[in-house]
């Protein structure tokens, strides 16, 4: 008997460490995930650059020392995953996530990113063939994005709800720019730089745009329901706006590529909102990924 309560014991306390293992992986209120897709880039290579920021807003804020940690992710399932499984307090978020988490989420924009490098205000439906003069002479056509996981969000926000083409995933905008030109899609979307950009490639010449959609929503600093007390959002705010025009905020900000933290603009918020919310439920489907599709 002596020797089963033993190992009840041991049992019971390789549980208590697990569990609390577990529930210390977990993220705090103050943690960030961070998700952007224009640049690209990789989680490792960016953990360097999230640290620095995290402990900059520590600081600043007057955190607990250890208090706060950051996460890049480079997809929509890995960013799906960290806030489902890690439960982080804050988010630098696309603002196609933003808007399909709102509500589940609860999330709140605290602040927005201004930045030619990271934020999307227009996208243009690019083209080669000179026989398309509309979207809907694409219908049953391929269109290469970034964008392919957030079909909602090109139905209500970029195609106002006439979108009759499917979707292609790419890792990399110039990726869908080269399978255009090379007849693999039959369009892809594109920013403005980006759309600079494909012009100038070989071929890009023939390259045209049948639609232009513009006003975009901005790209969010969101907080996680009510995760902070108001008097510490409100110095996280003020941390936030001030950062990028001081010496050692501002080389955080730089290394990000980000301009400034600028104070929300709650009624483009509202309007991203309401078409989202209204619009007619998209009928898209994303086109098949092959194995090796970046």
């Amino acid at each position: 008997m002596r020797t089963l309560n033993k190992i009840y014991a041991v049992i019971a306390a390789g549980a208590a460490v697990l569990c609390c293992t577990e529930t210390s992986a977990k993220a705090g209120p103050h943690d960030f995930v961070i998700y952007v897709t224009r640049l690209g880039g990789d989680p490792e290579s960016a953990q360097p650059y999230i640290d620095k920021f995290v402990t900059y807003l520590q600081a600043e804020v007057g955190w607990p020392k250890g208090s706060a940690k950051g996460a890049f992710v480079d997809s929509k399932k890995e960013a799906l995953a960290f806030i489902n499984q890690q439960k982080p307090g804050l988010g630098v978020i696309e603002p196609a996530l933003y808007l399909e988490l709102r509500k589940e989420q609860g999330l709140e924009p605290v602040a927005q990113v201004l930045s030619a490098d990271l934020v999307t205000e227009k996208l243009h439906l690019l083209v080669k063939d000179p026989a398309v003069r509309a979207p809907m002479d694409l219908s049953g056509k391929t269109i290469s994005t970034l964008l392919s996981d957030f079909p909602e969000y090109l139905s209500r926000i970029v195609f106002a709800g006439k979108m009759p083409f499917a979707f292609k995933h790419v890792g990399q905008a110039m990726k869908g720019v080269r399978a255009v030109l090379r007849d693999e899609s039959d369009g892809t979307l594109l920013d403005d730089g980006q759309m600079e950009a494909a012009k100038k490639l070989e071929g890009g010449a023939a390259l045209h745009s049948v639609y232009d959609a513009s006003s975009l929503p901005p790209l969010p600093v969101v907080a996680f329901g009510k995760v902070l007390k108001p008097d510490e959002r409100k110095k996280l705010v003020k941390v936030l706006l001030d950062m990028c025009g001081t010496p050692k905020g501002g080389e955080v900000c730089k290394d990000m590529h980000i301009r400034k933290f600028a104070p929300v603009n709650t009624a483009a918020f509202v309007e991203a909102q309401r078409r989202y919310d209204q619009a007619p439920r998209s009928n898209n489907r994303e086109a098949p990924r092959s194995n090796n599709q970046p």
